[in-house]
């Protein structure tokens, strides 16, 4: 379905029919695709949505500059258009970090939260590469050290579903709109403000993440404080749902309620 956020209209998958609401939010360079090969598994007794984020996918027409500020006020955007006035919110990297934006601003809009290889803390000189080389070069240079940053070695030689969607996505990203949301991305600002997070909080760990290590989330779970929890997906690379899709899904149907259907 297509809904406002904000300024700018975005697209949002639903899954689901009845109980508790979950959103989903992606990763940097990719779109609501992402969440495709765990949509149906939380879908079971969950309504679930995944939505393209300012920039990305059906999004990419969003005004610039991207800040991280704009793109937590359009994830309350997409919960005030879905008519969730709470719900369970997920996100992978940057998608992680735009729900701690979120929660930061409007913690009472979530029933939990759940962060993928998130940060809660920028890289400001790596972020600036990124954005530099796609201004000077375009997208071509940026495309390899992504998926190698993103994927197992084992993934990449196996040329999987997974890769050749994440690498369409980059190859065809605009640099322009890269540029700006890189540079966006390095505002973040959620250090150690969650901590007394009143809801339940989950860090999912990918035990091959060459971006964020299992003691890099371990560190935000313990920063969140109130009991975060703290999860390992096993040989996960940085993409989760697109290596390790079963092993996400588990780990996300353990700590999401859910509605029982009784027969």
């Amino acid at each position: 379905m297509r809904i406002h956020a904000s300024d700018h209209e975005t697209t949002v998958t639903a899954r689901g029919t009845h109980g508790p609401a979950v959103l989903l939010v992606h990763s940097l360079g990719l779109d609501r695709r992402m969440w495709d090969p765990v949509l149906d598994r939380l879908a079971t007794g969950r309504r679930v949505f995944a939505y393209d984020v300012r920039g990305h996918g059906s999004a990419a027409g969003a005004p610039l500059p991207f800040t991280m500020a704009a793109a937590g006020a359009d994830l309350v955007a997409v919960l005030d258009a879905l008519e969730l006035g709470i719900a369970h919110v997920a996100g992978l990297s940057l998608g992680g970090a735009i729900a701690q934006t979120a929660a930061v601003a409007a913690p009472g809009r979530f029933a939990s939260l759940t962060l993928l290889g998130a940060p809660d803390r920028p890289v400001p000189a790596a972020f600036e590469e990124r954005a530099r080389i796609a201004e000077t070069a375009g997208m071509e240079p940026l495309v390899g050290p992504t998926l190698e940053r993103w994927f197992t070695a084992a993934a990449l030689e196996a040329d999987t579903e997974g890769v050749r969607y994440a690498r369409d996505c980059v190859t065809s990203f605009d640099p322009v709109t890269w540029a700006s949301i890189w540079r966006g991305y390095g505002g973040l600002d959620v250090y150690q403000r969650l901590r007394g997070f009143p809801a339940p909080a989950l860090a999912l760990a990918g035990e091959a993440d060459a971006s964020i290590t299992i003691d890099g989330m371990a560190a935000i779970a313990a920063r969140i404080g109130g009991g975060a929890k703290l999860e390992v997906v096993p040989g996960a690379p940085h993409i989760q749902t697109l290596e390790r899709p079963d092993e996400v899904a588990d780990a996300l149907d353990r700590f999401l309620p859910a509605e029982i259907d009784i027969p």
